[in-house]
């Protein structure tokens, strides 16, 4: 199995890579239109999503997150969110699905002070996607297009990815406790911009210049950007391309020096450094087994170190 390219740009597609252990891993495709807002639509079961590639923004209790590849989203079964897409080319997602017995087990071994809500069993609707955890989920989907299709390697790696995610949670009182209007004018100056991030990422704006988009100074930018998100702006940029790296490499793309320029590296060397420091092996060990072949490092020494449910 290879994890491909999703179809044309009027295409919506879900496919089943991989099922074991109470959980179902499920790669979806969405190319819907830039700017358009979608009906209000209830999600069938637990799920926990990686976005790949792209941009979409979630609406859900009358608060919108933009997922981009930094990002790992929650959703419960039965809840209803709204989806919109502010930057053209729709989104490629990772989806984990997960019985009700593994999302509440996951969900308690991470909190197990919480309280158990088998219903709504995860402590918040997005979290940063965590290095152990983002690795943790190109090691899965390396595997599996390696043809790794059962077995105890990748119920194993799967198995950690759900407690990875969950564990990037914050438990439900320091949530809580936040003040709610100042916690959501912050969260929406940081949501916009991510955004500006994600439409610039070859050649991002300077702190001053970002700060003055939102009427701010740039030492209130940096550290409100901290709280919020979990990381610096230079480091969430850093992540960001890291990761758009990455599901390109497993995606097959073979010319190392475009892809640094493509993704606003300085040069190649520049580019396979911060992905070392990021994923802690060189870029050319997350190429799929035919493109390695093809550029003469052959398929065999390839070793690991596809938006919403539907």
């Amino acid at each position: 199995m290879s994890v491909s390219p999703c179809p044309g740009p009027s295409a919506h597609r879900r496919r089943l890579l991989f099922e074991s252990v109470g959980v179902s891993v499920s790669e979806f495709c969405c190319r819907a239109s830039a700017g358009e807002r979608g009906e209000e639509e209830p999600n069938p079961a637990h799920s926990i999503v990686f976005v790949r590639r792209g941009v979409f923004r979630r609406e859900h209790r009358g608060e919108a997150v933009l997922a981009d590849a930094n990002q790992i989203l929650f959703f419960h079964a039965g809840e209803p969110y709204r989806y919109a897409h502010p930057i053209p080319g729709g989104d490629d997602c990772t989806i984990l699905t997960l019985a009700p017995s593994v999302a509440l087990d996951a969900a308690l071994r991470v909190h197990p002070g919480a309280e158990p809500r088998p219903e709504a069993p995860f402590a918040g609707g997005h979290a940063f996607n965590e290095r152990r955890a983002a690795r943790l989920h190109y090691e899965m989907l390396h595997r599996l297009a390696g043809g790794s299709l059962r077995g105890l390697a990748v119920e194993d790696v799967l198995a950690e990815l759900v407690d990875a995610a969950v564990a990037a949670l914050p438990g439900r009182n320091a949530e809580e406790r936040a003040d709610e209007r100042k916690r959501r004018r912050h969260r929406e100056m940081i949501e916009a911009a991510k955004l500006v991030l994600n439409e610039q990422f070859d050649a991002p704006p300077c702190l001053a210049a970002l700060a003055r988009q939102f009427a701010c100074s740039p030492f209130h930018l940096s550290r409100t950007f901290r709280a919020v998100a979990g990381c610096s702006l230079r480091s969430y940029l850093g992540s960001l391309r890291s990761r758009l790296a990455a599901d390109r490499l497993t995606r097959g793309a073979g010319d190392l020096t475009g892809l640094a320029l493509d993704l606003g590296f300085a040069d190649h060397s520049h580019f396979t450094n911060a992905f070392r420091r990021e994923w802690g092996l060189p870029p050319s060990r997350l190429r799929t087994p035919a493109t390695a072949a093809a550029a003469g490092g052959g398929a065999g020494r390839a070793r690991p170190t596809g938006r919403r449910p539907i």
